[in-house]
C-alpha cells in the first residue's frame, strides 16, 4: 500500500510539473502614446496705428478711440463733433507657426502709450488663434486692435508705446519680439 501511494504521489508531482500554467491575456492591453509639436513660433507682421486724431471739441473727457482685429475704427461717440479720425488706420499683425491643428493661447497685456503726456492703451486679442491644417508650413496670422481714451485737455503731439504678446499652447511657449505701437497723432483745434 505504501508502494501504490508513493507511485500515486510521484505520478501526481510529475504532472504538476509536466503541465506548464496556461498564458493569460488581460482584458484590455495599455497602449503606447506620444505627443509630438513644432515648435512655436511668433513674429510681428504689421504695427498698430491709429491714424490722425483731431480733438475738435471745446470740453469733453472720456471719449474712447478704438481699432478693431480688423482695423476699423471707432473715433469717439460723436464721430466728428468731439473727435475727427483720419489717415491709414491699421490692427497690429502677428503671424503664428507651430503644430498643424493646435489651438494657441494669445495674451496681450494693456500698456501705455508715451509723448507729451501718457494714454492708457487696452488692447483687444483673440483669446486662442487655430494654426489649422497649415500651422506647421504657413502658419496663421492673426490681429491685435485696442482703445485710447481722450479727453479735451490731452496733449497734442505723437504717442507710441511697446506690445507685449505671447502665444502658448500644449507644451509649448512664443513670445513675440516687443514691437513698437506704430503712433497716434492727436492734433488740438482749440
Amino acid at each position: 500500500m505504501t508502494k501504490s501511494i508513493a507511485i500515486a504521489g510521484t505520478f501526481l508531482a510529475s504532472m504538476l510539473v509536466a503541465s506548464p500554467a496556461a498564458a493569460v491575456s488581460p482584458a484590455t492591453q495599455a497602449t503606447a502614446n506620444a505627443k509630438i509639436y513644432k515648435p512655436l513660433t511668433i513674429a510681428k507682421v504689421q504695427n498698430l496705428d491709429f491714424g490722425v486724431i483731431v480733438l475738435t471739441g471745446a470740453s469733453f473727457a472720456g471719449e474712447v478711440v478704438s481699432i478693431s482685429q480688423a482695423g476699423a475704427v471707432t473715433c469717439g461717440s460723436s464721430p466728428g463733433v468731439l473727435l475727427t479720425c483720419s489717415g491709414a488706420p491699421q490692427a497690429a499683425k502677428y503671424h503664428l507657426v507651430g503644430t498643424n491643428n493646435a489651438t494657441v493661447t494669445v495674451s496681450s497685456p494693456g500698456f501705455n502709450l508715451t509723448g507729451p503726456g501718457t494714454l492708457a492703451f487696452t488692447p483687444n486679442a483673440p483669446a486662442t488663434v487655430n494654426l489649422g491644417a497649415a500651422g506647421s508650413t504657413t502658419g496663421v496670422d492673426f490681429s491685435v486692435g485696442g482703445s485710447i481714451t481722450l479727453a479735451s485737455t490731452t496733449p497734442d503731439g505723437v504717442y507710441s508705446g511697446t506690445f507685449a504678446v505671447t502665444a502658448w499652447g500644449e507644451g509649448l511657449r512664443a513670445r513675440a519680439a516687443p514691437f513698437p505701437f506704430s503712433q497716434a497723432s492727436l492734433l488740438s483745434t482749440r
